[in-house]
C-alpha cells in the first residue's frame, strides 16, 4: 500500500519545513528532527498497523504548538467610512464644477441684437446638447467610481477575516526574513574580522636560503634560451634590404589610389601620410604581392588627438583588426578603415569639447545632441525665437548625378552646417580648421557671423542721417558691435550680443540701458531694436542736458503748449524732441531751446509771444569745431552756449532797434592771431556790432567831432547775480583830442573807461537783459564828452583833478577842504557833491543850479561863458576866499550861531548880523573896471525899509563906541582893500582880511552880560518914567515871559557838547537881566527906578530880536 501522508495543520510549521532543515557532514539534521515534519510511516509501522500493534508516535496536541504570531491591530488600518466620505466629497465638488460650466454656456444673441417681445429665448438646441453631454459625462465617471467602491465593499465584507490573516502572516514572514538577513550579515562580518586575527605562516627555510646563497635549488625555473644579438652592421644591412624591398613593391607591384601617393620609406617601414588627419606605418617582407602588408603604427596629425602608444590597450585591439583589413582589402582598405576611424574620432572630440563647454562657462546656453554619426550643437538656448544650431557630420562627397570622376572615387570628409533661426545658411563660410579642432572657436565664429547678421539688419532700419557704425569680426563675437551716436560723441550707445547667452548688451551701462536691454531681449525685431536705441539716445541726451542745465541754475520751462508743427516751422527742420530753458538772468520773453533731430542736438534762441504760446523769433546758435564734430554736453559747453546766446540775443535786439531807426550797422565775427609760435591760424573771439558814431552822438552845428566814424560793440555776457548784460564799446578819438584825453586818464584812471596812447578807448556798459545797448551807449558817450569838456575846463581854470569816472569827477580848487565832485549819473541833471567841511557847503544848492545852467543870469560872470560847468568853476574861485572867512568867523565861537549870523541871499550876496552889539552888514560881488570886487556895506546907511529886521526900527540907535570904531575902519586902507564912508571895497583875495578887521571891530564893542541897546532917538514919556516899583499885571507877565526866554537863550550853548559847557563861564542872572559873576550878590533893594525902567526897555528889545531871529532862522546855516 502506498504510504499515508499526514499533514500538520499547525500554524507554526508548513510543508516547506523539510527544505529548511540543515544536515551535518554525515547527513544528520542539526536544527530539528524530521519527525516534526511530514512523516511517512516506515514499513515496520505499516506492518505493525496491519497486525494490530502500533509503535508510531502520537500526533502533537494544541499545548505542544508554538505561540501564535503577532496580529496587526485595527489602529493600523484606515476605516472604510473615510474612503466613502472622500468619494462623496469628490463627487459633490465635481457636481458643482459641472453646474458652473453649464451656467457659463451662453445662449447666444439674436441677429442684430433684436429680442422678440423683449424676452430672451430659453430654447437653444446646440447649447442644451452641450449641457446634457457635460452632465452625462459627469454622471458616467462618478457611476464608475461608485461601482468600484461597491465591489470593494462587498469583497471586504466577505474576505475581511482571511485578508487580515494574510496580512498578519505577511508581516510575520517579513520580520523573520529580516532576522535571517541580519544573521547572515553578522556571520559575514565575523569572517571578515577573523582575517585580521589570523597568524601568518612564512616560509622561513626558503627565505634563509635565498638571502644567504642568492638562489634556492628547489625553486623551479623556465629555462628560456635568449636569442643571439644582432650587430649594428647587420641591422643596418637588414634595414636597407627591407627599404629596397618596400620600394620595389610600392613602385612596381602596388596600385595606390591618389590619396595614398604621399608616402616615404625609412627604417624598414613604409609610412603613408594623409594631411591634417594621420600617418600610418606598414611593413612587408617580400617584394611582390604574394604576402600581405603588416600594420606597425598609427599617428594622428591633428590637435586634441591622443598619442597611440605601442603596446597600449587600444593598440592591441587596433593591430589585429588592421592586419585583417590589410589581408582582405590591402592598403586601400586600410586607408578607408583608418580614415573613417579618424573622422569618427574627430566627431567624438567635437562632442566631448561641446560637453565640456556645457559643464563650464557655456552652461545653460549650449545643448549637445548625438544623432547617429552626427553631432548637433545648439547655441543660445535661452534666446526667444526659433532655434540656432550647428551640425557636424560626414559626407561622401559623391556627385548628385552619380558619375565618378577620372580622379577616382571621392573620399568621405567632415562637413558642418549652420542653421540660423531654423534656416540653413548655405552661403556662410564657417572656415573650420579641421587640423586644430576647437569647438569653442567654431562656436565663436558661428556666433560672430550671427551677431554681424543681426547688427547689419538693425543698421538698415536706422534713419540714414543718424551716425551709426557697425564693427564686424569673423572670429570673435565680442568684437562685433553697433555704435549709434546722436549729437556729441559722448552721447553714444554701443550694442553687442553676449557670446554665451545671445542677449543684447548695451554700453555704457545705466538705468536706461538696462530697460532697453530688457525690452530688446524679449524677441524684438531689428526694426524695433533700432527704434528702442533711437529712443534711448533721445532720452539720454535729454536727461544729460537737463542735469547739466540744473547744475548751472537753468530753469526748465514746462508750461509751454507748443505744437510740434510750430517748433518745426520755427527751426525749419524735423524735430524729434525739444526742451526750453531759462538760464539765470533771462527774462520770461526769451528762452534757450535744445532741439534734437536725427542729425544731433542744436541750440536755438526763441523769443516767445504773448503768454508764451507762440514763437515770434528763432535763431540757431552755431557752435562750430575744426573737425566738424558736435560739442560734448558738459558744464563748459552749456556755459559757452549760454554766453554765445546772450551775445547773439543782445546783438539781434540792438540790430532790430537800429533797423527801426533806419541806422546802418554791420555784424561780423572778430578774429585774432593764434597764440602759438609761428601759427598763422585765426582764433574766433566772438561777434562785434559796428555802428556809426553820428547815429549815437548829437552834435551842435559847427561843433567839431571828437570821435572817429565807427564804434564796435561786443557782448561780454551776463552780470553776476543780475539781469544785466555786460557790453564793451570800442572806438578811437580824433587825433586832436588824444593828448587832452591822455592827460586826463593819466591823472585819474577810470574803472569803466580805458584809454590807450594811440587814441583807442573801451567803455564797459551794463544793459537790462533783452534790451538794446543804444541808450546806455549814448549816455556813456555823453558822459565821456562831459568828462572830456569838464577836464578841459578844469585845466583852463587851473583846478586840480583828483579822480574821475564816467559818472563822477572829483577836483580841488584850493587848499583843503576846498574839494568838490560833479556827478553825471543822471541823464538830464548834473549833481554837485560838496563835503560838509567845505565852506561852499552852505551854497551847494545854488551852485547846482549854476552847473545845470538854470540860473537866468549872473552879472558877475563874463558874458562869453555860457557853459554851466565853466560858470561853476568861476563861481567857486570868486567865492572861495569869502566863504572861507565866513566859515572861519562862524566857527570862531563854538555854540554861538547869532553873533555873527550869516545869511545867504544869492551866490554873490550875503548878509552878516551881530546880536551883541546889534549891527548888520551886506556883502556883494560887483564889477568895476573889468574886475570884480567884494563890497561890504553897512546897513545903518540904508533906508529903514530895506535894512535888516533888527535895525528896521526908525528909532534904532547903535552904540556910540561901535559907531566910532566902524567910522575909523571905513577910513582905513590896507593891501587890496580900502574903506569908504559907508563900507569897504576889497579884491577877491583881500576880503578875508577886511572881514576879520570888521569882525574884530564889532566884537570889541561887545557888552558883558548881554547887549543893552542905547536909548532910542526919541525921548521917553514922563508918565512912564514916574512909575515906581509897582507895575501893571500885563507888564509883569510880559516881563516874566521875557525873563524865561532870556534864560533859555543863555542856556542854549550848554546843549551842544560838554566841551562847550566847560568853556562857558558860570554866571547867575540878576533881577535886572544882567549876568552876575560867581561870588557877587544883588538884591532888588539895590536897584533904582531908573534901572528897572531901563531893564524893561532892554527886555522888550531882546524879545523883538528873538522873534525876528525865529522868523529868519531858516536863512541861517548852523555850523557844528
Amino acid at each position: 500500500m502506498p504510504g499515508i501522508i499526514m499533514m500538520n495543520h499547525s500554524a507554526n510549521e508548513s510543508v516547506r519545513d523539510g527544505e529548511n532543515k540543515k544536515r551535518s557532514f554525515d547527513g544528520k539534521f542539526v536544527n530539528g528532527d524530521s519527525q516534526k515534519g511530514t512523516a511517512v510511516m516506515s514499513e515496520t509501522v505499516r506492518n505493525g498497523a496491519s497486525n494490530g500493534t502500533s509503535d508510531a508516535v502520537s500526533a502533537p496536541t494544541m499545548s505542544d504548538s508554538p505561540p501564535e504570531i503577532d496580529k496587526i491591530g485595527p489602529e493600523a488600518y484606515h476605516p472604510l467610512s473615510k474612503l466613502l466620505a472622500r468619494m462623496a466629497q469628490e463627487c459633490y465638488n465635481g457636481l458643482e464644477e459641472t453646474l458652473h460650466k453649464m451656467s457659463g454656456m451662453s445662449l447666444g444673441q439674436q441677429a442684430n441684437g433684436a429680442l422678440s417681445n423683449g424676452v430672451v429665448p430659453q430654447d437653444n438646441p446646440e447649447v442644451n446638447k452641450r449641457k446634457k453631454l457635460l452632465l452625462l459625462k459627469f454622471a458616467q465617471d462618478n457611476r464608475a467610481k461608485f461601482i468600484k467602491l461597491l465591489v470593494l465593499t462587498e469583497w471586504g465584507q466577505k474576505s475581511a477575516v482571511d485578508i487580515s490573516k494574510v496580512i498578519d502572516l505577511y508581516a510575520w514572514a517579513k520580520e523573520q526574513a529580516a532576522y535571517m538577513d541580519f544573521a547572515d550579515e553578522q556571520i559575514n562580518q565575523i569572517k571578515i574580522l577573523s582575517a585580521y586575527a589570523r597568524e601568518n605562516n612564512p616560509d622561513i627555510r626558503t627565505a634563509l636560503e635565498v638571502l644567504s646563497t642568492g638562489r634556492a635549488p628547489w625553486i623551479p625555473t623556465l629555462d628560456y634560451i635568449p636569442p643571439d644579438t644582432i650587430s649594428s652592421d647587420k641591422a643596418l644591412k637588414l634595414l636597407r634590404a627591407m627599404n629596397t624591398s618596400l620600394s620595389i613593391r610600392l613602385n612596381v607591384h602596388e596600385t595606390l589610389p591618389r590619396h595614398l601617393r604621399n608616402w616615404r620609406i625609412q627604417s624598414g617601414r613604409a609610412t603613408f601620410v594623409i594631411n591634417d588627419e594621420m600617418e600610418f606605418d606598414v611593413v612587408s617582407f617580400v617584394e611582390d604581392t604574394s604576402d600581405q602588408w603588416w600594420f606597425l603604427d598609427l599617428r594622428l596629425l591633428f590637435a586634441s588627438a591622443p598619442v597611440i602608444k605601442t603596446g597600449s590597450r587600444f593598440w592591441e585591439q587596433l593591430q589585429p583588426q588592421a592586419d585583417y583589413v590589410l589581408q582582405e582589402k590591402g592598403l586601400a582598405g586600410l586607408f578607408d578603415f583608418l580614415h573613417n576611424f579618424v573622422l569618427t574620432h574627430k566627431l567624438s572630440i567635437l562632442r566631448s569639447q561641446a560637453i565640456e563647454l556645457v559643464r563650464t562657462g557655456w552652461a545653460g546656453s549650449v545643448k549637445v545632441e548625438k544623432v547617429h554619426r552626427e553631432v548637433v550643437v545648439q547655441y543660445w538656448t535661452d534666446r526667444s525665437g526659433k532655434k540656432n544650431w550647428v551640425e557636424f557630420g560626414t559626407t561622401s562627397n559623391k556627385p548628385k548625378n552619380g558619375k565618378t570622376s577620372w580622379r577616382g572615387p571621392p573620399i568621405p570628409s567632415l562637413k558642418a552646417r549652420w542653421f540660423c533661426q531654423g534656416k540653413e545658411m548655405t552661403d556662410a563660410n564657417l572656415g573650420i580648421d579641421w587640423k586644430d579642432i576647437s569647438m569653442e572657436r567654431i562656436l565663436k565664429r558661428v556666433i560672430a557671423l550671427h551677431t554681424t547678421q543681426i547688427l547689419q539688419s538693425t543698421r538698415g532700419h536706422f534713419d540714414p542721417r543718424l551716425a551709426v557704425q557697425v564693427d564686424m569680426s569673423n572670429t570673435e563675437p565680442t568684437h562685433c558691435s553697433l555704435t549709434a551716436t546722436l549729437g556729441a560723441l559722448s552721447n553714444s550707445v554701443t550694442l553687442s550680443l553676449e557670446t554665451v547667452t545671445g542677449s543684447f548688451i548695451m554700453q555704457p551701462a545705466c538705468a536706461l540701458s538696462a530697460r532697453a536691454e530688457y525690452a530688446m531681449n524679449q524677441g524684438r525685431e531689428p526694426a524695433q531694436i533700432a527704434g528702442i536705441l533711437t529712443s534711448m539716445l533721445l532720452q539720454t541726451l535729454r536727461d544729460q542736458t537737463q542735469r547739466i542745465a540744473q547744475q548751472l541754475g537753468w530753469q526748465r520751462i514746462t508750461r509751454q503748449a507748443f505744437r510740434p508743427d510750430s517748433v518745426k516751422a520755427a527751426v525749419k527742420s524735423d524735430v524729434l524732441e525739444y526742451s526750453l530753458y531759462s538760464p539765470r538772468g533771462w527774462t520770461s520773453d526769451w528762452a534757450l531751446a535744445a532741439v534734437v533731430s536725427t542729425t544731433g542736438e542744436s541750440w536755438w534762441i526763441f523769443e516767445l509771444g504773448s503768454g508764451g504760446m507762440s514763437i515770434r523769433y528763432a535763431e540757431q546758435i552755431v557752435m562750430e569745431r575744426p573737425d566738424g564734430s558736435s560739442l560734448a554736453i558738459n558744464r563748459d559747453t552749456l556755459s559757452r552756449i549760454a554766453r554765445v546766446a546772450v551775445q547773439l540775443l543782445s546783438f539781434r535786439v540792438t540790430a532790430r532797434q537800429l533797423a527801426a531807426e533806419n541806422k546802418t550797422f554791420t555784424l561780423r565775427r572778430e578774429c585774432s592771431a593764434s597764440g602759438k609760435p609761428g601759427g598763422t591760424a585765426k582764433v574766433i573771439q566772438g561777434w562785434a556790432l559796428y555802428v556809426q558814431t553820428a547815429d549815437l552822438l548829437a552834435t551842435k552845428p559847427g561843433q567839431q567831432p571828437w570821435l572817429e566814424d565807427t564804434i564796435a560793440i561786443t557782448c561780454e555776457g551776463l552780470k553776476i547775480n543780475s539781469r544785466s548784460v555786460w557790453h564793451i564799446a570800442s572806438g578811437r578819438l580824433v587825433q586832436s583830442e588824444i593828448a587832452d584825453m591822455q592827460k586826463l586818464m593819466a591823472a585819474a584812471p577810470q574803472n569803466n573807461f580805458k584809454f590807450t596812447a594811440d587814441g583807442s578807448f573801451r567803455i564797459l556798459l551794463a544793459t537790462p537783459f533783452g534790451s538794446d545797448v543804444l541808450g546806455e551807449l549814448r549816455a556813456r558817450l555823453r558822459d565821456v564828452n562831459r568828462l572830456r569838456s569838464f577836464a578841459v575846463t578844469l585845466q583852463k581854470r587851473r583846478m586840480r583833478l583828483t579822480s574821475s569816472s564816467l559818472q563822477k569827477v572829483q577836483f580841488r580848487y584850493g587848499p583843503s577842504p576846498h574839494a568838490a565832485a560833479v556827478s553825471f549819473a543822471s541823464e538830464n541833471e548834473i549833481a554837485l557833491e560838496i563835503p560838509p567841511l567845505n565852506p561852499h557847503f552852505r551854497i551847494r544848492h545854488l551852485l547846482a543850479t549854476i552847473a545845470n545852467d538854470r540860473n537866468p543870469s549872473l552879472a558877475s560872470l563874463p558874458k562869453g561863458d555860457t557853459n554851466g560847468l565853466d560858470a561853476l568853476c568861476i563861481t567857486l574861485l570868486n567865492t572861495r576866499s569869502l566863504l572861507t572867512v565866513l566859515a572861519e568867523l562862524d566857527s570862531a565861537t563854538p555854540g554861538n550861531v547869532r553873533n555873527p549870523a550869516i545869511h545867504v541871499h544869492s551866490v554873490f550876496k550875503y548878509r552878516i548880523t551881530y546880536e551883541n552889539p546889534l549891527c548888520t552888514f551886506d556883502i556883494g560881488l560887483r564889477n568895476k573896471s573889468d574886475k570884480v570886487y567884494w563890497f561890504i556895506e553897512d546897513n545903518i546907511n540904508h533906508p529903514p525899509d530895506i535894512r535888516a529886521a533888527p535895525e528896521r526900527n526908525p528909532r534904532h540907535r547903535r552904540l556910540d563906541n561901535l559907531q566910532e570904531k566902524l567910522k575909523d575902519l571905513y577910513k582905513s586902507k590896507a593891501d587890496n582893500w580900502c574903506g569908504t564912508r559907508k563900507g569897504i571895497i576889497a579884491e577877491l583875495d583881500a576880503v578875508p582880511d577886511a572881514l576879520r578887521k570888521l569882525h574884530d571891530a564889532v566884537l570889541s564893542c561887545k557888552m558883558e552880560g548881554g547887549y543893552k541897546p542905547p536909548p532910542p532917538l526919541e525921548v521917553v514919556q514922563p508918565q512912564q518914567q514916574q512909575q515906581p516899583t509897582g507895575m501893571p499885571s500885563q507888564v509883569q507877565r510880559r516881563q516874566s515871559q521875557q525873563q524865561q526866554q532870556q534864560q533859555q537863550q543863555q542856556q542854549r550853548p550848554q546843549q551842544f557838547s560838554p566841551q562847550m559847557q566847560r568853556k562857558q563861564p558860570s554866571v547867575q542872572q540878576q533881577p535886572n537881566g544882567r549876568p552876575q559873576q560867581n561870588g557877587q550878590r544883588s538884591t532888588p533893594q539895590q536897584m533904582t527906578p531908573q534901572q528897572i525902567q531901563h531893564m524893561q526897555q532892554m527886555q522888550q528889545a531882546r524879545a523883538a530880536q528873538q522873534q525876528q531871529a525865529r522868523q529868519g532862522k531858516s536863512d541861517i546855516i548852523e555850523i557844528d
